[in-house]
């Protein structure tokens, strides 16, 4: 049986609706999977690693958190929520020596341009 590896956890954490949310798990060749409410965000990246422990699915060399930049949250009252999401993300991303990125905005980068 092979391994599963992830590349990416995206983080659905849409800055102006309150938990719990959602992150995506992208495998590469477009499979995804969805682990579904989670409360914060050290919540996800513990039910993220319990669930790739219990499917023993390994981290890939460049696994990154992603969080999107909304642009329709820009020059809002919700701007500086998006912004300190985007920090908690890269908090847990640096504690655990993952790669943290975004995509959207003027990025011009998808999730699926980490899956590789």
């Amino acid at each position: 049986m092979e391994t599963k590896t992830v590349y990416y956890a995206l983080f659905k954490a849409y800055p102006k609706s309150e938990p719990p949310f959602p992150i995506q798990l992208g495998f590469g060749q477009g499979e995804k999977y969805e682990l579904k409410d989670c409360l914060h965000i050290p919540d996800a990246v513990e039910r993220l690693e319990h669930f790739c422990k219990e499917k023993s699915i390994k981290f890939s060399d460049n696994f990154t958190l992603i969080y999107p930049i909304y642009m329709e949250i820009m020059d809002t009252d919700s701007e500086s929520t998006m912004h300190s999401i985007a920090w908690l993300i890269k908090d847990q991303a640096d504690a655990k020596k993952w790669n943290f990125d975004r995509i959207g905005g003027y990025t011009g980068k998808t999730a699926e341009d980490f899956a590789k």
